[in-house]
């Protein structure tokens, strides 16, 4: 394995002066799911690894007012999750539970009990692989991703947080400290869907995060879909489609337009092909699933 330095800040100040080494890679640390395989493989070759997990609020799960970065003009409280949150901690939140259940579900299905047990939110979305569980549900959710720096921080909505495979909108020297959902109204229904080869061993060969939020005269409709194009993306056609009403010619018009967003490829876990049919599958299910609920 490649050699490297691990430290262990005290507070930001310290993590800060260790993450922007001159002339030195520094990757931040948390849960260390990525890490470890990464630099195992000789794909990242840090020179030292900074451990951010015990940094002060970063594995907090909680209501917070909203403030002039995220959730800003909120009259009412939004979700903070920390981006130390493990899995497990995410999954079995009963503020999660309550206010994200999408965010919920999605935790509950990455990787194994062992894996979600380390696993943290904030190395799920700085991985940005597009195959992450829990980045599709944080786009329907219309969370918000605090990140700070040396000298401020700043708040990145999560559909222009996600640029590329691996690539996010982080600055050199920046970590996640974690994120803010908006309130949602009461009686919000959510389902995150995915398929993968082996369960809970594997990514996700395609993933599924659908809303519905009541309006006024029925419903608002959110889909976010993962590990079918370059990064996690939302489908606005579908959910216009499906704010006209949820009757079963409506709902396949939907899932076409879902089907027509996808862009999959070919990759050691599945074809193309397959992940269209599973995208047409996963989306049925899930608008099944949620109309049923539907009062």
């Amino acid at each position: 394995m490649h050699p490297f330095d691990y430290y262990k800040p005290k507070d930001f100040d310290e993590a800060f002066a260790m993450l922007t080494q001159p002339g030195k890679k520094v990757i931040p640390l948390a849960g260390s799911t990525d890490i470890i395989p990464m630099v195992r493989d000789e794909r990242w070759l840090p020179d030292a690894v900074v451990d951010i997990k015990g940094l002060p609020g970063l594995r907090d799960i909680k209501l917070v007012d909203s403030g002039p970065l995220c959730c800003a003009g909120q009259t009412a409280q939004c979700l903070y999750i920390g981006a130390a949150a493990r899995m497990n901690e995410i999954a079995h939140s009963e503020l999660v539970q309550q206010y994200a259940s999408v965010l919920a579900q999605a935790a509950q299905e990455v990787g194994h009990e062992q894996v979600r047990n380390r696993a943290t939110l904030g190395g799920n979305m700085g991985t940005a692989s597009p195959a992450g569980d829990t980045l599709s549900a944080l786009l329907v959710l219309e969370a918000d991703v605090l990140v700070k720096g040396k000298d401020e921080e700043r708040c990145i909505p999560a559909l222009k947080f996600f640029l590329g495979p691996r690539k996010t909108a982080l600055q050199p020297g920046e970590i996640i400290l974690g994120v803010q959902v908006p309130p949602l109204p009461e009686g919000t229904l959510g389902r995150y869907l995915r398929i993968s080869r082996r369960k809970g061993a594997d990514l996700a060969i395609v993933g599924l995060s659908v809303m519905a939020i009541p309006a006024e005269g029925g419903y608002q409709w959110r889909i976010g879909l993962g590990a079918v194009a370059p990064t996690p993306i939302r489908v606005p056609e579908a959910e216009t489609i499906l704010a006209t009403g949820h009757d079963e010619a409506t709902v396949e018009k939907a899932i076409q337009a879902t089907l027509a967003a996808a862009r999959p490829i070919d990759d050691i876990r599945a074809t193309a092909a397959y992940r269209r049919e599973m995208v047409v599958q996963l989306t049925r299910r899930a608008l099944q699933d949620i109309i049923a609920q539907i009062p």
